[in-house]
């Protein structure tokens, strides 16, 4: 007797489909803590998990083109297995990188500097007007001997 998931649902495919949720709502939140903070080391920490993401997602959806064998029987726990086997994969080839990360950065990082040059600006120039207030003696001018 063979029993497999629970009608037409596969609990890897659940499990499956939760991380890469929580996957993206992890970086949705760093994303904008990142920015929040003007924190340009965890924007660049951003970037990387969103590669690793990226780089999940396509090679699930590689691997999904490729004919399965029946050398080995497939379960749910070969199913779980091959699914951190590919996670763990796909880390590890993120850590050398493709590209996607560095090219994001670069966007990311321009906007962060846009958006904090924007508010800069506007506090320079009260600043420089609470110098001339106190540089300036009640309108009176200064006595020549």
């Amino acid at each position: 007797m063979k029993i497999e998931g629970f009608g037409n649902i596969n609990p890897a495919e659940t499990v499956k489909t939760n991380r890469t949720q929580t996957d993206a709502t992890e970086f949705e939140s760093m994303l904008k803590k990142a920015f929040d903070e003007g924190d340009k080391q965890k924007l660049r920490e951003a970037c990387n998990e969103f590669e690793s993401i990226m780089l999940q997602i396509l090679y699930r959806q590689m691997k999904a083109t490729v004919p399965e064998s029946d050398f080995i029987e497939k379960s749910s726990a070969r199913g779980i297995f091959e699914d951190m086997l590919d996670e763990e994969l796909m880390k590890r080839g993120s850590m050398r990188g493709v590209g996607i990360a560095d090219m994001m950065y670069k966007q990311l990082s321009a906007r962060l500097d846009n958006v904090y040059k924007i508010e800069k600006p506007e506090e320079a120039p009260e600043a420089d007007a609470t110098q001339a207030d106190n540089n300036e003696t009640d309108g009176a001018e200064p006595v020549e001997e």
